[in-house]
């Protein structure tokens, strides 16, 4: 144990002085309060715009009721107001955005069909999409990494290339001491790192300190052990240090963007999912087609649905609403199995995805951190599903005014339904993920000492 401190001790000497490796640190940190910034600031304006929807609201029932003073027709306030579903996103979030950063955080609603309301999203960026969202999840999946190999990488090579290695096992030194201090050594600044920007993060975040910040340390260690273990495996193969830079970058792209990549298309091969261009096309050409049909064939399909509204006066003459929101209901039923296919087909995609995410941890600590975070597709699905379930809402208020023949007042508007979403963690998703990283460790580091065990002699 003396001796693992007296290696410890002189490896944080040369780590002091190599201004390189100082400075890579501090830039490491500065990237990590950066995320930490960057994400907060992105889910605190997405916060800003819910917050901002109760004034819109305000000022939209306001302009109704400047624009109907008196009695109004359903139809008309159905038609002309509008509704919000608020996607308000989880104390974690900022932690790591996930989903959140393609799509809105909220949806505008009106009692038209609404399968062509539920996927509008802001107008964003392209470029930006494209580059994904900088936050704390991004420094630790994929900079740390590089991290992790920029201190590591000559671990024994520099040694062996400066003459030293033999001077130190000329010692009462075993190799294997010489590297377990050194690696000690590169895991308690690593260990340093995640603790000061995860807590950091957790605090300024205001993220609720409940057993995902044990999970979330847990998930982030385990991944940089997993990284510690690649860098042994190439390091005991005693090679130069520019084969190891080389070697370690190329798995770190492999494993960080190339096979996450394959992984995405492959799954959307192997799971396609065509529902989603028919329902928007099917449910179109059914609400046009509404306008060209017998009115009597429209209002007979739609009491089959509603048959207590069957007893509702004749729409036959002038244009009513009453008429026109029955054929966009029958919009809505057309497509109501393609909208069921759609949603099984997307959580199936996303569950193959997740399986064969296992061969790569950079993959499997994304899944995890976005499961905590509850930004990832699941909770997005979610969301829309929760936002057709409300429009149920808003029909059941406003049928019986429509079809009833019965005027709305002022007073009405405090009665319509609001509709809140907020998501939650995927606790399976996460105790799955820390297993496999975990079984991840055990396989790497179990190569690292067979590496070890079978070319340790090439040192002497």
């Amino acid at each position: 144990m003396k001796q693992i401190r007296i290696l410890f001790y002189y490896e944080w000497l040369h780590f002091s002085a190599e201004k390189s490796l100082l400075l890579f640190t501090l830039l490491m940190l500065a990237c990590g309060f950066y995320g930490i910034f960057s994400g907060t600031a992105a889910i605190d304006t997405q916060r800003q715009k819910i917050e901002n929807l109760n004034g819109l609201y305000s000022e939209n029932i306001a302009e109704m009721k400047t624009k109907y003073p008196g009695r109004a027709d359903a139809g008309d306030i159905g038609y002309y107001h509008s509704a919000f579903s608020k996607n308000n996103p989880g104390s974690w979030a900022a932690l790591a955005i996930g989903q959140r950063d393609v799509n809105a955080p909220y949806l505008k609603i009106r009692l038209l069909a609404v399968q062509a309301q539920l996927y509008n999203s802001e107008n964003t960026n392209p470029n930006k999409l494209a580059a994904g969202s900088f936050d704390l999840s991004f420094v630790f999946v994929f900079l740390l990494p590089l991290f992790i190999i920029a201190i590591s990488f000559n671990i024994l090579s520099a040694e062996k290339e400066k003459g030293t290695l033999r001077l130190l096992l000329a010692q009462p030194l075993p190799l294997s001491r010489i590297l377990l201090a050194k690696l000690l050594f590169r895991f308690t600044l690593i260990l340093g790192l995640i603790l000061i920007l995860s807590l950091i993060g957790i605090v300024w975040s205001h993220a609720e300190p409940d057993l995902r910040v044990l999970l979330w340390l847990l998930s982030v260690i385990l991944y940089s052990i997993f990284w510690l273990g690649i860098v042994c495996c190439i390091a005991v193969l005693h090679k130069s240090s520019s084969f190891n830079a080389i070697t370690l970058l190329g798995i770190w792209l492999l494993l960080t963007i190339v096979f996450p990549v394959l992984i995405n298309v492959f799954a959307e091969v192997k799971k396609p999912v065509a529902e989603g261009l028919q329902l928007s096309l099917k449910q179109r050409d059914e609400v046009h087609a509404g306008w060209d049909r017998p009115k009597a064939e429209t209002m007979k399909r739609f009491f089959i649905r509603y048959p207590q509204f069957s007893q509702t006066t004749s729409v036959e003459g002038k244009f009513k609403w009453k008429w026109y929101f029955a054929f966009q209901e029958l919009g809505d039923q057309s497509v109501e199995q393609l909208y069921q296919d759609y949603m099984r087909k997307m959580v199936e995609r996303q569950d193959f995805s997740t399986s064969l995410s296992i061969g790569s941890a950079p993959a499997v600590l994304q899944q995890i951190l976005t499961a905590m975070a509850g930004t990832d597709l699941k909770q997005q699905l979610a969301f829309v599903d929760s936002t057709k379930a409300y429009h149920d809402r808003l029909k059941d208020f406003y049928y019986p005014f429509l079809y009833g023949d019965k005027p709305f007042t002022h007073a009405d508007f405090d009665q319509e339904p609001q509709h809140s979403f907020t998501a939650k963690p995927d606790w399976q998703r996460i105790n799955s993920g820390l297993l496999v990283l975990l079984i991840s460790n055990i396989i790497v580091l179990s190569a690292a000492l067979i590496i070890y065990q079978s070319a340790k002699k090439k040192i002497y």
